[in-house]
């Protein structure tokens, strides 16, 4: 069962996307350590994700589980809440 929350994130982002509201405003509308982007590349023996940022259009990579990567593939379109800690990116969770 999906929770509202996640619901509502998903929809917030398909909204954006389907309106074509400028990219710059989608991130900014995320919150603070949160990003939006599509995903470009998955590792799963180096466990990073990689996007394009919507704001920027800038590639940035995180840290992450092989859980949180799982199901994650190039071309989606996901939110990824994050830490940084020395300079490094942790996503702390993924939403597609």
């Amino acid at each position: 069962m999906v929770s509202r929350f996640k619901m509502g994130i998903v929809t917030l982002v398909a909204a954006l996307v389907l309106a074509g509201v400028p990219a710059a405003w989608a991130c900014k509308s995320a919150g603070q350590f949160k990003h939006v982007g599509v995903v470009t590349a998955v590792d799963v023996k180096a466990l990073t994700l990689t996007i394009k940022d919507a704001e920027t259009g800038e590639p940035i990579t995180f840290a992450a589980t092989a859980k949180q990567l799982k199901d994650v593939k190039p071309g989606d379109q996901v939110m990824v809440g994050f830490l940084e800690k020395d300079g490094k990116l942790t996503a702390v969770q993924i939403h597609s």
